[in-house]
């Protein structure tokens, strides 16, 4: 039947290839962030590459370039500096891999690590950690290690566990 030449686009299938079709941001996550409590802010509704990597809240930003001699205004965009890094995880106990800009950077090196930046409990650093960060965050509190130290400092604040 002539039907059976067309299929629907929700098929996924492609009788060119054989490599699997890549799923998208939102099932990527879907996926990775089953077993975790939801992240409190959501993903990003504006800049979607920051749900990947650790971007310190930094995002795409606009303005123009102004010419000097007619004050000519031309729009123009800023984008984060996003660099690829190894970083060490002392509570995992193992290097990370995982994008990050410039300032997250040397945010993690003001607080002393990833471990630390990751923990960090202020409402402004939860909000910059996005998914990702979100991700890291919770896989190393899962840690021995961590939570020896979380048991210990609600021991020095007397606070029943």
């Amino acid at each position: 039947p002539p039907m059976a030449l067309f299929r629907p686009l929700s098929a996924q299938c492609r009788a060119f290839s054989t490599t699997p079709i890549r799923a998208g941001t939102k099932e990527t996550l879907r996926g990775t962030h089953a077993a975790i409590p939801p992240y409190p802010y959501g993903t990003a509704r504006w800049y979607k590459q920051s749900n990947t990597g650790l971007y310190g809240g930094v995002k795409i930003q606009f303005g123009n370039i102004v010419s000097e001699k007619n004050e000519i205004k031309t729009r123009r965009r800023w984008h984060p500096n996003v660099q690829r890094k190894k970083l060490f995880s002392v509570a995992l106990n193992r290097f990370i891999r995982v994008k990050l800009t410039a300032r997250a950077l040397r945010t993690i090196d003001k607080v002393g690590g990833l471990d630390e930046y990751l923990l960090g409990d202020k409402p402004a650093r939860v909000k910059e950690l996005g998914m990702k960060g979100w991700l890291l965050r919770w896989r190393i509190m899962q840690t021995g290690a961590v939570q020896r130290r979380f048991r210990r400092e609600r021991g020095e604040l007397r606070i029943p566990t």
